[in-house]
């Protein structure tokens, strides 16, 4: 069972790896790794945060924009 206070220290730990430039995926799964804890414990906590569903979601929008092909027509 997830309570308050765990997933306060889950946020605080994700944020003070985000603040020494890890993406916000890669700090969960690293979280997840170090506390052996199941990826679906940590997401569960995501789910309850709205900001880390946020920064989550414009992360993964950011990478998706950045594998796109240029659009050739319009370098021309």
């Amino acid at each position: 069972m997830i309570t308050t206070k765990s997933a306060d220290k889950i946020h605080h730990e994700i944020s003070y790896m985000l603040s020494n430039g890890v993406s916000y995926i890669d700090a969960l799964v690293e979280y997840s790794k170090k506390h052996d804890v199941e990826i679906e414990t940590v997401a569960e906590i995501v789910k309850k945060s709205t900001i880390m569903k946020e920064k989550i979601r414009s992360e993964a929008a950011l990478k998706r924009l950045m594998k796109e092909e240029p659009d050739v027509n319009k370098l021309c």
